[in-house]
C-alpha cells in the first residue's frame, strides 16, 4: 500500500513539473530565426532543394546549414502545419504560442523517457523504476531558473529544435546500445527494424549542429567498451587472439548501430565546410581553445545548478564506495569515466565547430547539452542505484536528502509568465493595423533578436504573420 502511494505521489510530481513547463513554454517570446526557415529566406532555399547536400558539393556552394535539413524541414513543416491545425480551436496568434508549447513539451517528455530507460534499463514505463528514474530527472530540465547554464529546452523554439530534439533522436537511436551493453538487456532486433536504423541514422547526422560530433565520440567510446566487455570474459592469454576474438564476439547489431550513423557524421563534418555561417564570423582555431577554460569555469560554476549537481554526484560515489563493493557497483562507478572521456573528446572537437559571436568561450548551455544530458544520466543512475539498495534505515536519511535537492531545482526555476505579454500585444496591434507600415511603441523583441529600427528589416516576419492568418496583407512594422 505504501509503495503504490509513493508510485502514484511521484507520477504526480512529473505530471505537475511538466505541466508547470508547458506554462512557461506557453509564455516564452517567439525568437528572431523563425522566419527565415518558414517562408523561407532566399538564401535558405537550397537548403530545401538539396536534402543531403549534394548541390552544395557539385555547385561548390555555400549557404546556411547544408547538413542540417532534417533540422529545418521538421521546423517548417510543423510551424506552418500545427498553428494552422490549432487555429480551429483558438486565434492565430495565440495558436503560434500554443504550438510552440507544444513542440517543447513533447520534446521534453521524450528526453525524459529515453533517459529514465536508459537509467533503469526498462522500456516499460509503469515500472516503480522507470518513475523513480524519471522523477530524479525531471527537475533538472530548468526553463528559466539555471536554463542559462544547464538548459535544455531552450527559450527559443528554433534552438529547440536544432538542439534539443537532435539530442533526443540520438539518445532514442543508441537506447538499444545502452541497454545491451550496461544493463545487459538482450536485444533482439527484427533485420526490418535493422534496416530502418540505417536511415535514422542519416536523419540523425544530419540534424542539428552538435549530433556528428557525438556519434564519433560516443561510437568511439561504445567500441571500447564492448571490447573491454569481451575481452575481459575472454579466456584467451593470447592477446593477439584475443583481440581478434573479440571483435569477433561483438554482436552484429552493433556494427549495424554504429558504422552507418558514423559514416554518415563523417560526411555530415564534410557537408560542413560549405556552411556559410562559417564565414560571417572568424577566429583562430588557437584562440578557440585558448577560450575553452574560461568557457568552462563560466558554465560550471556562476550559477548553482552545476555546482549542486556535482555535490550529488560527488555525495553519491563516495556513498556508494564505502557500503557498497559489488560488480554492479563498480559498473555504476565506471559511467563516471566513459562520461569523462566522452566530455574530453566532445569539448576537444567543438572549437572545429568555428566561432559564433554569441558564444565567445565556445562553450555555452546549448553546445554543452551532450554533457549535461550525461551529468543528468550519471545522476540518476546513480542516485536509484542507493535507494534500490540501501538499507531502510539508511533510506530515511538519504532520499529526504535527495528530495531537498530536486526543491531546490523546482524552486530555482521561477514562472515568469509574463514574459511574451508585450510581444503579444505588440501582434494584435499589428493584425488590427489598417496600414501597411506601422510604428510599434514597444520596446520588446517582436519576432526577432532585438527592436527593429527600419521596416524592411521585418518583411520575412510580415510574410509569415501571413502564412499564419495573423493579417490578410504584408504589415511592416518598426520600433
Amino acid at each position: 500500500m505504501v509503495k503504490r502511494i509513493i508510485y502514484i505521489l511521484l507520477l504526480l510530481f512529473i505530471m505537475l513539473d511538466i505541466g508547470y513547463s508547458f506554462m512557461q513554454h506557453y509564455n516564452a517570446p517567439l525568437d528572431g530565426d523563425i522566419a527565415e526557415s518558414i517562408v523561407p529566406a532566399d538564401h535558405f532555399k537550397p537548403l530545401f532543394e538539396s536534402p543531403l547536400g549534394f548541390q552544395a558539393i557539385k555547385n561548390q556552394q555555400t549557404y546556411p546549414n547544408p547538413n542540417r535539413f532534417f533540422t529545418h524541414w521538421s521546423f517548417k513543416e510543423y510551424m506552418i502545419n500545427m498553428p494552422l491545425l490549432i487555429q480551429r480551436f483558438t486565434d492565430p496568434i495565440n495558436s503560434v504560442y500554443l504550438s510552440c508549447a507544444i513542440a517543447k513539451t513533447i520534446i521534453q517528455i521524450c528526453l525524459i523517457i529515453f533517459l529514465a530507460i536508459a537509467i533503469c534499463g526498462t522500456i516499460n514505463m509503469l515500472t516503480m523504476d522507470f518513475i523513480i528514474a524519471a522523477a530524479l530527472i525531471t527537475p533538472l530540465f530548468q526553463t528559466n531558473g539555471y536554463s542559462n547554464y544547464m538548459g535544455v529546452i531552450d527559450p527559443s523554439i528554433t534552438y529547440t529544435f536544432s538542439y534539443a530534439l537532435p539530442c533526443a533522436l540520438l539518445i532514442f537511436y543508441f537506447l538499444p546500445f545502452i541497454r545491451h551493453f550496461y544493463h545487459e538487456k538482450k536485444v533482439r532486433f527484427h533485420f526490418i527494424i535493422l534496416l530502418l536504423w540505417i536511415p535514422l541514422g542519416l536523419i540523425v547526422s544530419l540534424s542539428g549542429p552538435l549530433n556528428p560530433g557525438i556519434v564519433l565520440a560516443f561510437s568511439f567510446i561504445a567500441l571500447l567498451w564492448s571490447m573491454k566487455s569481451i575481452f575481459i570474459r575472454s579466456n584467451d592469454d593470447s592477446i593477439k587472439y584475443s583481440f581478434v576474438n573479440t571483435l569477433r564476439n561483438i554482436p552484429k547489431y552493433f556494427w549495424f548501430i554504429v558504422v552507418p550513423i558514423s559514416f554518415f557524421s563523417l560526411y555530415s563534418l564534410y557537408l560542413g565546410q560549405y556552411n556559410s555561417h562559417s564565414s560571417i564570423y572568424s577566429a583562430s582555431l588557437s584562440n578557440l581553445y585558448l577560450s575553452i577554460p574560461k568557457g568552462i569555469y563560466y558554465q560550471f560554476t556562476q550559477k548553482l545548478g552545476f555546482p549542486v549537481l556535482f555535490l550529488v554526484l560527488g555525495a553519491n560515489v563516495v556513498i556508494i564506495l564505502r557500503m557498497f563493493n559489488t560488480t554492479e557497483s563498480k559498473k555504476v562507478l565506471s559511467v563516471f569515466k566513459w562520461i569523462g572521456l566522452f566530455s574530453l573528446l566532445f569539448i576537444l572537437l567543438l572549437p572545429l565547430g568555428g566561432y559564433r559571436d554569441y558564444r565567445p568561450n565556445v562553450l555555452r548551455y546549448d553546445t554543452i547539452m551532450p554533457i549535461t544530458l550525461c551529468l543528468f544520466f550519471a545522476f540518476g543512475t546513480t542516485s536509484l542505484f542507493i535507494i534500490k539498495n540501501i538499507s531502510k534505515r539508511k533510506r530515511l536519511w538519504y532520499i529526504p536528502l535527495l528530495a531537498f535537492v530536486l526543491i531546490i531545482y523546482s524552486f530555482a526555476d521561477q514562472p515568469e509568465f509574463d514574459k511574451n505579454n508585450c510581444e503579444i500585444l505588440a501582434l494584435e496591434k499589428i493584425s488590427q493595423s489598417p496600414e501597411s507600415i506601422i510604428r510599434l511603441n514597444s520596446s520588446c523583441s517582436v519576432l526577432s533578436w532585438g527592436t527593429i529600427s527600419k521596416p524592411e528589416d521585418s518583411d520575412l516576419n510580415a510574410q509569415m504573420l501571413i502564412i499564419w492568418n495573423i493579417t490578410d496583407r504584408r504589415i511592416l512594422y518598426y520600433q
